[in-house]
């Protein structure tokens, strides 16, 4: 009974947004010159992701388009306008407020909630950028732990009321296929310009390193000295298992210490592991919230299992180990997958940790037989392998006026 009330209280709040909505716009003009943009997700304010690769360029190339982050963090606030960039405001204060309310383009990795309250965004253009690449994992209505089934009762009702997205920025057709269902999106809504995060892989962005001076330091430091690194990104467990215990074993110690390599660990931002356990000079451990794209230039090879960003590794063509002791678990257990785990990946499969470390050494050794099948799958996953993302969705918006 319960959960029936809270199901209706949140219908009744989402039709109230659209009536509120539908009430400001009448009082507030878009300007098309305005984009607001920014990186809020479960209250955790981060200056990350596709948002922030947009803010950037379009800042730091003196766009015709006053480009306006919004944040309720004070210390993303503070450090922007040190650097710079004056066009960043609360939120919830009124120049937040006002420039929601006019601004003709929303840009976010999440919903609309991540750059302001949905009842402002009324009549304004909403363009998803998303936060991950590929078509791996299920995510939006597929997703196993979303709670809501697009088939049924709850979610139809949802999809009827709910703040719709305008536009969902793609980096393939093949990944638009997926975006579709995931959101029950139409043929026009999807646009392929590529994924503005994934431009820091060719191009160096003024100020990319803003909130992880540290690690970029640290990193680059590293490679500077000539070490090989190894890049471990695990994905996200709803199960909350932790699986950096691997990370203890001596024989992983002594081969990086014997290969003058590193291995460089970056937890995600909601895992439940912290890593605080001593770990030697061999192992650098990221700040989970620093943003991965501005070091992933640096390193010599990835380990990672289900997440996303090995997808965009393969635009570095270097060699990916697939770590995946618990395959048949988190297919049952998470999100689900799309398509079949071996149809996606482009590497070695280890699924012990000898496996892995055995496979590190060949790749220290020179050692790769997957070239052709990054290939395969870099060009079924990115369409534009350039540089020139933001460009292209800056190009968008002006065919749209």
């Amino acid at each position: 009974m319960n959960e029936i009330f809270s199901k209706l209280v949140n219908l009744n709040r989402i039709i109230l947004q659209q009536i509120i909505g539908f009430l400001l716009s009448l009082l507030f003009p878009r300007n098309k010159k305005y984009i607001v943009v920014g990186c809020n997700i479960n209250n955790l304010n981060i200056f990350m992701h596709n948002t922030k690769y947009l803010f950037l360029h379009l800042n730091n190339t003196k766009s015709e388009y006053k480009c306006v982050w919004l944040t309720d963090d004070k210390n993303i606030i503070n450090k922007l306008q040190s650097n710079g960039y004056m066009n960043v405001y609360k939120r919830t204060s009124l120049k937040g407020i006002w420039y929601a309310l006019r601004a003709k383009y929303w840009f976010y990795d999440y919903s609309p909630s991540s750059v302001a309250n949905k009842c402002l965004c009324h009549g304004a253009t909403l363009i998803n950028l998303w936060h991950g690449t590929g078509s791996l994992k299920k995510c939006g209505l597929d997703d196993n732990n979303n709670g809501i089934k697009k088939d049924s009762w709850q979610g139809k009702i949802y999809q009827l009321f709910k703040v719709k997205d305008s536009f969902y920025n793609v980096d393939s057709e093949h990944e638009g296929i997926y975006r579709k269902k995931a959101f029950l999106a139409k043929d026009n809504q999807i646009i392929i310009n590529g994924s503005p995060r994934l431009d820091v892989l060719y191009n160096d962005f003024n100020n990319a390193e803003m909130f992880m001076e540290n690690d970029f330091n640290n990193i680059k430091s590293l490679k500077e000295k000539g070490k090989r690194l190894f890049f471990y990104v695990p994905t996200f467990r709803e199960t909350k298992e932790d699986i950096s215990t691997w990370l203890k074993s001596d024989k992983l110690e002594n081969l990086l210490k014997t290969n003058n390599a590193v291995l460089v660990c970056k937890l995600h931002p909601f895992d439940v592991n912290s890593l605080n356990f001593k770990l030697s000079q061999e192992f650098y451990k990221m700040n989970s919230d620093s943003d991965l794209y501005v070091v992933l230039k640096y390193m010599d090879a990835m380990i990672s299992d289900y997440s996303s960003v090995y997808f965009d590794f393969l635009l570095l063509d270097r060699p990916i180990i697939y770590y995946i002791p618990d395959l048949e678990e988190y297919q049952k257990k998470c999100r689900g997958f799309y398509e079949p785990y071996e149809t996606l990946t482009a590497g070695i499969k280890a699924k012990s940790e000898n496996e892995l470390i055995t496979a590190m050494q060949n790749i220290i050794n020179g050692i790769d037989n997957y070239k052709e099948d990054r290939a395969r799958l870099r060009n079924q996953t990115f369409k534009y392998q350039d540089g020139n993302n933001c460009a292209r969705v800056v190009e968008w918006i002006k065919s749209l006026n």
